[in-house]
């Protein structure tokens, strides 16, 4: 983000979670959440602290296993109680990082977009549609920016958004089996951050890192075929900032399954660890390899078909 280094706490990683969620100062509504996660995370026994996906699977399966095999002790640390915590606690960091700031580096990277093409992302947070609102010609948003709906005619320089782990402004619908926004006019997205995560309610529709994502039950099957429709169509993928974590299993398949046997042709990453290049590189040997330690990089020397 062009605006990351404007206060302590920046967008949270798997590895620097739990150290952002000690350096905050938590508004009063999100104290109760942040704390109890700590708490649960120190006394877990384990050194969990280093990693959210292990921190969120080690609790997770503790407090699923509690409620099988001690049903009667009713156990602070319930299924329930432990997805509030971590939502609200999710919220609340992604709240204090992002505010109402727009990235200046994905208003130009979105920019180039038409509504022939789509952002797919891992993440919760508000930061695409914000930059898409700089964009935007238009005052009209709605479930089409998402794909939950069909879009409104003359609207060609926004891209739609999977997003496929969900969303910290998306609500259930329709008894859990659809999903929309909150916001109805790009103006909404004005007057707060837009975290508003509802800690009293465990249904919140963020998918939190579970090993075995139910991705194959409504709603969320549906944003995952999409995803994979346009990834299968594709003949060029820029991506930046998602590392390619083998844990996550049915994100590596996603990938492998729809753009394996599609039409790409060229691949492009950005990001700074050589590491991650190498993996991607692995993964699509045949395609033309345009890798990249910075976004800023990509820009002063951006492939010939950009």
């Amino acid at each position: 983000m062009s605006y990351a280094r404007k206060g302590q706490i920046l967008s949270p990683l798997d590895s620097d979670f739990f150290e952002l969620l000690q350096k905050l100062e938590p508004k009063a509504k999100d104290e109760p959440a942040v704390s109890e996660l700590i708490q649960w995370v120190l006394a877990a026994g384990d050194p969990i602290w280093n990693s959210m996906e292990r921190a969120f699977y080690t609790l997770h399966v503790r407090a699923r296993m509690s409620e099988v095999l001690f049903p009667a002790e009713h156990l602070d640390a319930s299924v329930p109680r432990l997805l509030n915590c971590f939502t609200g606690a999710v919220n609340a960091l992604l709240r204090e990082a992002h505010g109402t700031d727009s990235c200046n580096h994905h208003i130009e990277l979105l920019g180039k977009m038409r509504s022939s093409d789509a952002v797919i992302t891992f993440n919760y947070d508000l930061v695409a549609e914000r930059a898409l609102k700089k964009l935007a010609k238009t005052p009209t948003f709605g479930d089409w920016v998402y794909g939950f709906q069909a879009r409104p005619r003359g609207i060609e320089n926004i891209p739609v958004l999977y997003k496929v782990h969900g969303s910290v402004n998306w609500t259930y619908q329709n008894h859990m089996q659809s999903f929309a926004a909150r916001q109805t006019s790009w103006a909404d997205f004005d007057s707060e951050p837009g975290y508003r995560g509802n800690t009293a309610d465990s249904q919140f529709p963020i998918m939190l890192p579970y090993w075995d994502k139910k991705i194959e039950e409504e709603p969320w099957s549906q944003i995952w075929k999409q995803a994979a429709a346009q990834l299968h169509r594709s003949s060029r993928l820029i991506v930046w900032g998602y590392s390619l974590p083998q844990t996550d299993l049915k994100a590596l398949e996603l990938l492998k399954l729809s753009l394996g046997t599609g039409c790409l042709e060229d691949v492009c990453v950005i990001d700074p660890a050589g590491d991650v290049r190498t993996r991607w590189r692995a993964m699509f040997p045949r395609q033309r390899f345009w890798p990249y330690e910075k976004i800023e990089e990509f820009f002063d020397h951006r492939p010939d078909w950009w």
